[in-house]
């Protein structure tokens, strides 16, 4: 088996002949709302400890941060936090601080040319850590959650993900085919890409691997065919071997990335309807057997992509639809980081005059699901733009706008008016487009 140092120095020369992302200067990401919402650090917290945290002055790492292009929503979506950028690439790190140069990012930020398991000798620590795309590189993926560990403050969130050895095992198939041809060691060459090119195409179109894994992209995009096909030290993780890693190294999982996407109970049509012995052995398990058998069933995502930190953290609270009306009197709410921009704005401003429906996830979307709100809504939601409100603030700002009942015609109550707006926040919380502090006892 490769040690670690032979391990780095194969995927160091794939990274250092095409730097990762190879996006120019000055792209973008075509969903730049999206991709900003999935690097903001507001959220695990708020996941985990339900409170709503502040960005400035925090330090986050972005460990691999390859070109640089994470590192730059990082720093876009954590306004006023300390950047610091790894990785075993110096090609890509020179690549990274000239993308942040090129922005402007006014985050004050740090590079460093060192593998994870190196992190500690840096001597800082971190609130947040992504290390995204990169964990399933490692020949000891144990040792990196460590040296992570080692680094992250007592009340830090790790992202960190695998690849799905289940939904990856097609490519694991081609990797190991053209490793027979000598590919995959040492540095990419035009060679190695055309030979692969060449025997894929070469296939017949009925072979099941040229189904599954040959997309006409890979034609001509050298980093999609090098990130598939000829990834060096590519592994992937089943999620119960990936929750024994955590454990391993001693951290804790929080959540899913993406963890609306994870629901065991919606992959069948009515849980009502399942075998008596299914539906309660599902009710029964943990909440790492769920995601297990989901994967089973509906192996659907690239990544395990999770959450995880330093055990004991996290302060628990009653689901929102359970919380008591004097639970509710207490509540902060705040808008999703990702809307509060000139273009929701004006979209509540053109919405509060207005009647129908918003469509909120043509802006940001949450999970994949479409999400629309009533435009009578968008007047009680426009204060959140500059500042989180007290609840009570929100119930007074809908009875201004809705002074009457509107069937009865009769003037509108302040209990009316509560729960018209708790209900909505509450829709809203759910969906994850909306935030909900409670006053800490």
């Amino acid at each position: 088996m490769e040690n670690n140092q032979e391990q780095w120095e194969k995927i160091r020369a794939q990274f250092d002949a095409l730097p990762y992302p190879n996006h120019p200067l000055d792209i973008t990401p075509k969903e730049a709302t999206n991709y900003l919402a999935a690097h903001n650090s507001v959220i695990p917290y708020y996941l985990r400890d339900c409170q709503v945290v502040d960005t400035r002055g925090k330090w986050i790492l972005d460990a691999g941060c390859g070109s640089g292009f994470k590192l730059q929503a990082l720093a876009a979506a954590n306004p006023g936090a300390h950047i610091v950028g790894i990785d075993i690439s110096q090609k890509s790190i020179e690549l990274a601080q000239k993308r942040l140069e090129y922005h402007d990012i006014k985050n004050p930020a740090e590079f460093y040319c060192i593998p994870i398991e190196e992190l500690p000798s840096i001597e800082r620590t971190f609130d947040y850590i992504n290390c995204d795309e990169v964990l399933y590189l490692l020949a000891d993926p144990v040792a990196g959650l460590k040296a992570m560990k080692a680094v992250l403050k007592p009340d830090g969130i790790i992202r960190v993900n695998m690849h799905s050895v289940l939904q990856r095992a097609r490519f694991y198939r081609v990797q190991e085919f053209f490793a027979h041809f000598g590919c995959l060691e040492g540095t990419p060459s035009e060679e190695e890409m055309s030979l692969t090119r060449q025997t894929m195409t070469s296939l017949q179109d009925w072979v099941i691997t040229k189904q599954q894994t040959w997309k006409p992209e890979f034609e001509t995009d050298d980093e999609r065919l090098l990130a598939n096909c000829l990834l060096r030290g590519d592994k992937g993780i089943t999620v119960p071997d990936f929750f024994a890693l955590l454990r391993q190294a001693s951290l804790e999982f929080i959540s899913m990335v993406n963890w609306r996407q994870w629901n065991l109970e919606e992959l069948f049509k009515n849980i009502e309807e399942l075998p008596i012995s299914v539906a309660l052995g599902i009710a029964d398990m943990s909440l790492e057997e769920q995601l297990h058998l989901f994967e089973l069933l509906h192996p659907f995502h690239r990544l395990l992509d999770l959450y995880c930190g330093h055990p004991g953290q996290g302060k628990s609270r009653p689901p929102v639809a359970d919380w008591s009306d004097t639970q509710w009197h207490t509540a902060t709410v705040y808008l999703h980081p990702q809307l509060c921009t000139a273009t929701i704005r004006k979209l509540l401003q053109a919405g509060a005059s207005a009647l129908g429906m918003i469509a909120l996830d043509k802006y940001l979307k949450i999970d994949g699901k479409p999400f629309s709100i009533d435009a009578s809504i968008a007047s009680c939601l426009y204060p959140l733009l500059d500042s989180p409100q007290p609840m009570s603030a929100l119930v007074n700002r809908w009875l201004q706008v809705r002074p009457l009942d509107m069937i009865t015609l009769e003037t509108a109550n302040s209990n009316q008016a509560f729960e018209t707006v708790k209900e909505f926040l509450t829709n809203l919380e759910d969906a994850g487009y909306v935030l909900l502090e409670l006053a800490e006892a």
